[in-house]
């Protein structure tokens, strides 16, 4: 099995560091897509991944685990990385950190809009 966390570890603090200055929960699908292009970015050399496609085929799903979907063309592109890795547990832990940031924030907003209203 091939192991892909030397590259997540790479790219760990500046992704947390990100969703840690979010302060909008809107911020948080984009510094995810971001960061996950930026591991494959890291995985398969820039050559062979366009950043703002593969931005693209990523996509944050807050209110459904594992919290993330990826479009075909991606899932074609990691061929059997995807189900010979630990590439899947790796992203699951980025998209489970974005959601709870996510979920954070949310939850301030929605506690700020309760105290405005009273």
């Amino acid at each position: 099995m091939k192991s892909y966390i030397k590259y997540y570890n790479e790219i760990k603090p500046d992704y947390q560091y990100q969703l840690d200055l979010a302060k909008k929960f809107s911020e948080i699908p984009q510094i995810f897509s971001r960061s996950v292009s930026k591991l494959l970015e890291k995985i398969y050399g820039e050559e062979k991944v366009d950043k703002k496609l593969f931005e693209e085929y990523v996509q944050f799903d807050p209110d459904e685990e594992p919290y993330f979907k990826f479009k075909n063309e991606l899932y074609e592109f990691l061929g059997n990385d995807w189900k010979e890795s630990d590439l899947p547990s790796i992203i699951e832990k980025m998209a489970r950190s974005a959601h709870s940031r996510y979920k954070q924030i949310k939850d301030d907003y929605d506690r700020t809009e309760t105290f405005r209203l009273s």
